[in-house]
């Protein structure tokens, strides 16, 4: 009796086709039922259907990759989609992999009964000829577990499954138990490759070589699942217990990839490390500022590890714009004045070139300034709207190609009046929303003393209504969020400055220096003397 599986986000749809099948012929056996492609290809490791009926839009993962990767596994299994009337693109990306027919929703009985009566005719030839019983091969299986890893993590890093996905994660092999979440993004350096090396050999072993090498070297110490994401790139996603010696320790392994790669192989590898983060909706965070550090290759080099919160924090970016007006131009971005930003962009490239005589510093300088509010951009939510269809790597290359200063100069006030004009739109909606408008107040006005009447006022409502609207959408209180934003300021400043404790206090809304002890050791277990010489002496980008 020829089998089918059915598959489909919507439970209403598929027992609705599961009882049409069972009405019009008894011939067949429908062995199981997968809400996603995830769970598909979970169900083809125990069970060998001749026939995968599939939706070709459906959350996670669609009926366009499940198809693919079912054909891999069994070269035999006949693939039939369902699609929409607007959906014949992906009806045509499906027919050219061999998908053996399609139905059209909604599905009538007499179109269905055609499609099931042609294949049960095909998988009954087949079997007269060839007599072979489809198997599942334990080896099949393992690698089917291994596309539904990779395809899930993916989605993780992306933001695009949810929590309750850890329990599939966990039934195929791969259990993250632990509240924490790390992302490393290695990259091959491929100048350290020579040319006819590289082009040799499949570029893509390289990439699995690098995985491969990070899998057994971290494996050891954290529990981790790595993976090519790309041509270029393989991820390791790391499950951690908690946020201090744990991250502590895991840079010194980074370092042992980067050295041992290049002992072994001869070949160097840069390691972007994003922070550690809580929870799985917090993974795509810690991706992307591996990324972000990642890009930081193009400023110090390759052949290095480049932690996230060390280098988005170091000053030195400051300090190298202050004398041709940082600040004026930072305060022209953020107030949304998108002429002032181009008169402000031109006056700080004009005295870079002519204080600088080094074009490649020059680079060096302005690239350090995009990334800096492509940081910005990216927390405010308004990157792709900013940047459109091009990423900030292909940005940043087409700077360092730049090589006269009219064009430089054109092109980077194009960039940031553009910046400008996004967050012009962003503060408009920011505006109508008393919650972020607030939150956005504390930002800037911290260091001095606030009170929950002096936001509400800001605001325009009353202390009792704003206090309760509050917490019911942040889940702290208004002085919980205030000490939070004081707390991260002090601590960058404490690592990255050498201002007196005392100053800092002061200079972070504290009421007196005795307050900030109290109020520092309470959040973090230690005083603000501790926490420096403890920072300090690990050592920082």
């Amino acid at each position: 009796m020829p089998s089918i599986i059915i598959v489909d986000d919507e439970s209403i749809f598929r027992k609705g086709l599961r009882s049409m099948i069972a009405a019009m012929d008894d011939g067949w056996e429908i062995v199981g039922e997968a809400r996603d492609g995830y769970e598909a290809l979970e169900l083809l490791g125990s069970v060998t259907p001749d026939v995968l009926l599939t939706d070709i839009r459906m959350p996670r993962m669609d009926g366009i990759q499940l198809q693919q990767l079912s054909l891999e596994r069994l070269p035999n299994l006949f693939c039939v989609v369902i699609s929409g009337y607007d959906e014949f693109t992906y009806v045509q990306q499906s027919l050219r992999m061999g998908v053996k027919d399609y139905l059209l929703k909604p599905i009538e009985r007499e179109q269905l009964a055609k499609v099931l009566n042609k294949l049960k005719a095909e998988i009954e030839e087949n079997n007269r000829s060839h007599s072979i019983q489809l198997q599942s091969f334990p080896g099949e299986q393992n690698q089917i577990h291994q596309h539904v890893r990779e395809h899930l993590i993916e989605g993780f890093l992306r933001g695009n499954v949810q929590e309750n996905d850890l329990k599939l994660l966990q039934r195929i092999g791969l259990d993250f138990d632990l509240p924490y979440y790390l992302c490393m993004v290695i990259k091959l350096d491929k100048y350290s490759v020579d040319r006819e090396r590289y082009y040799q050999a499949d570029p893509s072993l390289f990439q699995l070589y690098i995985q491969q090498f990070v899998q057994e070297i971290l494996e050891k110490r954290v529990k981790v699942y790595c993976f090519v994401l790309s041509d270029t790139e393989v991820v390791a996603l790391i499950n951690l217990p908690d946020t201090s010696l744990s991250v502590e320790s895991l840079m010194e392994a980074a370092d042992v990839i980067r050295i041992q790669i290049k002992s072994f192989s001869k070949i160097t590898v840069t390691i972007g490390v994003g922070g550690a983060v809580a929870g799985v909706q917090s993974i795509p965070r810690t991706f992307n500022e591996a990324q972000i550090a990642l890009l930081y290759r193009l400023i110090v080099g390759g052949n290095t590890v480049l932690p996230y919160q060390h280098i988005t924090a170091d000053r030195q970016l400051r300090n190298n714009f202050k004398k041709w007006s940082w600040e004026a131009m930072e305060q022209s971005i953020n107030e949304g004045n998108t002429g002032e930003t181009v008169r402000r962009v031109e006056s700080v490239i004009t005295e870079l070139c002519q204080q600088t005589g080094n074009p490649e510093v020059i680079h060096q300088q302005i690239c350090k300034l995009l990334l800096y509010y492509y940081e910005q951009s990216a927390e405010l939510g308004i990157a792709e709207q900013w940047l459109g269809d091009k990423d900030i790597r292909t940005v940043l290359f087409d700077i360092c190609a730049i090589s006269s200063r009219e064009e430089l100069i054109e092109e980077c006030s194009r960039l940031l009046g553009s910046l400008t004009s996004c967050i012009a739109d962003g503060q408009l909606q920011v505006e109508s929303d008393p919650i972020e408008k607030s939150i956005r107040y504390l930002e800037k006005q911290f260091a001095r003393p606030i009170t929950l009447k002096d936001v509400a006022d800001h605001v325009f409502l009353s202390p009792a209504y704003f206090s309760t609207i509050f917490k019911q959408r942040t889940g702290t209180t208004l002085i919980e969020r205030l000490t939070e934003i004081r707390m991260e300021e002090a601590k960058k400043r404490l690592t990255y400055s050498d201002e007196k404790i005392a100053f800092i206090a002061e200079t972070t809304g504290f009421a007196n220096l005795r307050h900030f002890n109290r109020v520092f050791k309470s959040e973090t277990g230690k005083s603000p003397k501790d926490f420096r010489s403890q920072v300090r002496s690990r050592g920082h980008l």
